[in-house]
């Protein structure tokens, strides 16, 4: 029996050592993948211009006020370009899909 536990017990550690050595290296490839692969999306105002690029064609552009109400939304036809809002000066919210930024109409 004592001859079984032993078996038994140098099995799980020789398993359990080798899996999470194989997931951190399968995790760190698919991060390096992923990083080389993306470009940000970048977000500049001028006047009442936002001015976007590198976002993804088809996405939407939200703006939102400092207090979280929605007040415009415009779909991007083309990864870059400048679109012209008519909305009150002031500071908000822009968001295109996971990236946020603040911005200020003036």
């Amino acid at each position: 029996m004592k001859v079984f536990i032993t078996i038994l017990l140098a099995l799980t550690l020789q398993v359990g050592s080798s899996i999470p050595a194989y997931a951190s290296k399968l995790k760190s490839e698919t991060f390096a993948i992923d990083q080389n692969n993306l470009k940000p999306i970048e977000i500049s105002v001028s006047e009442n211009r936002i001015h976007v690029e590198n976002a993804p064609i088809g996405s939407i552009l939200e703006i939102y006020s400092v207090v979280g109400i929605k007040v415009a939304e415009i779909e991007l036809k083309q990864p870059s370009g400048d679109y012209t809002v008519n909305i009150a000066k002031g500071y908000y919210i822009i968001r295109i899909g996971e990236t946020v930024r603040k911005i200020a109409i003036r």
